[in-house]
């Protein structure tokens, strides 16, 4: 049949292929792309589970409600106008600053040291005058960014077009920062609290370079394998550990200390693995709370955040008393300034050991031994064979674990909020996913929870691809 069909020169597959294939064209056309379709067009609606409104087609509206700002008496249309566009070039420069670097522009470390000067200016400003701690955090960002960028190898100290995107990056922060007061005195946001749950899902995101960097130490320290002897000395090493780990559960479990009893005996323990089967054991110790539901490790830290109960602020309250300080420890998940660090701390610790760690452990089982050994011939240290042989060749997997922690990131915060905070203090806690939640199943108002889920798909599309066009380029071809 198929030899028929090819002297025709038309290729028809059999008819047995489209049946097996139908049951999942069906399943795409029915469970993907027609709610995503559909959810377009609720978009211009006034789409709602409330049987007393009636249906209408809004356009623009719930865009415009989402998006748009109302003046307060007579708003200045230049101020608007000028805010705006130092915002649209604020973003317009970064991603000329990232692509300065990526292509190599002259004058790319001096604009690094541009951005660095500028995050110092707002740490100093921020802490002057008693801003946001926000801008504290911007500006550290900025700081180590541009640090990073200034002191590397690459290129030289002297001008060149790579200094445009840094100084129009200044220029339009400054005009953000003196335009702020007047802009927000002659208007105000549609939606505020849209924009507060896009501040928060960006903030709790400042985690991720942390949890990524947390990722790569513990898969460089499970990469090498631990000493081994004679099956004699190991079998002796694995005896001592359980002698010692029951030793120290009994001490202080008879000193009335429960909690360090079990935390001592589980470090023997380890240890006694790590000893009986090497570091595979210890890579394993490390994955297991991945296996474990994000509900119960999120139900889990809520106990260990509470401010009464919890073994973290007894532990806390102690130091303090110890050192002799006044205060006492933050209340963490019910506190406005703690609860989305508390969150971060969490969420860094979740994913140290997890997906990422396995994939830097292959990353790392891959980079060729032979370059290493010759960096080492030619005198280079640990830290230089790391930074000029390891990273390089770590580049695509770092490139991978940076998109998804990104498109997560934006996407994340819904079961945390759900679960440990119910979106609070004051909506400290609420991400965008959360509040299309809020919108679609408390409020019932789907057109304009739609309206956010395209909104918040047209951020990450935009990140994925920024990141994607410059991240591309930074990979080590084999």
């Amino acid at each position: 049949m198929a030899e028929t069909a090819v002297r025709k020169g038309k290729w028809l597959p059999p008819k047995a292929v489209f049946g097996f294939l139908l049951p999942n064209f069906l399943g795409f056309f029915c469970f993907t792309l027609f709610p995503v379709l559909f959810s377009l067009f609720m978009v211009f609606t006034n789409w709602t589970l409330k049987p007393a409104v009636a249906f209408e087609v809004v356009g623009l509206r719930n865009l415009n409600d989402l998006l748009g700002v109302r003046p307060l008496g007579d708003g200045s249309v230049v101020v608007c106008a000028a805010y705006v566009v130092c915002a649209l070039l604020l973003v317009a420069s970064l991603v000329g600053s990232l692509w300065s670097h990526v292509v190599g522009w002259k004058g790319s470390r001096v604009g690094s040291a541009i951005m660095g000067c500028t995050g110092v200016a707002l740490v100093v400003g921020g802490l002057v005058t008693g801003a946001h701690h926000s801008v504290f955090l911007v500006g550290l960002v900025l700081t180590l960014s541009g640090a990073a960028g200034a002191f590397r190898d690459e290129g030289e100290f002297r001008l060149g077009r790579g200094v445009v995107p840094a100084a129009v990056f200044a220029v339009a922060l400054i005009g953000i920062v003196t335009l702020n007061g007047s802009m927000w005195q002659a208007y105000e946001p549609r939606d505020a609290r849209f924009w507060q749950y896009f501040f928060n899902t960006v903030y709790l995101m400042l985690a991720i370079p942390v949890g990524i960097a947390s990722s790569l130490g513990l898969a460089i320290l499970l990469s090498d394998e631990l000493p081994r002897g004679p099956a004699r000395v190991r079998i002796v090493s694995a005896l001592l550990c359980l002698v010692a780990g029951v030793a120290t559960f009994l001490i202080l479990l008879g000193l009335g200390h429960g909690n360090l009893a079990f935390l001592g005996g589980l470090f023997w323990f380890i240890a006694l693995l790590g000893c009986a089967f090497g570091v595979v054991s210890h890579r394993t110790v490390y994955y297991l709370p991945h296996f474990t539901s994000g509900v119960a490790l999120m139900i889990l830290w809520k106990a260990l955040y509470n401010p009464k109960t919890g073994p973290i602020n007894a532990m806390l309250n102690r130091l303090l008393e110890t050192l002799g300080m006044p205060g006492e420890a933050p209340t963490w998940l019910t506190d406005y300034i703690w609860a989305k660090p508390a969150l971060m701390f969490m969420g860094v610790w979740t994913a140290a050991g997890g997906t990422n760690m396995l994939l830097y452990l292959a990353a790392l089982s891959n980079v060729p031994k032979d370059l290493l050994d010759a960096a080492e011939v030619d005198g280079a240290g640990r830290w230089s064979r790391f930074r000029h042989v390891t990273w390089p060749q770590l580049a695509p997997t770092t490139f991978f674990i940076s998109i998804m922690a990104v498109i997560g990131g934006l996407q994340g915060g819904f079961e945390m909020a759900r679960v440990m905070t119910g979106g609070g203090p004051a909506g400290a806690t609420t991400t965008l996913s959360y509040y299309i939640f809020m919108k679609g199943f408390e409020d019932l108002n789907l057109g304009y929870a739609a309206a956010i889920s395209w909104v918040l798909f047209s951020v990450i599309f935009v990140a994925t691809a920024i990141n994607w066009r410059f991240g591309k380029e930074l990979e080590v071809e084999p």
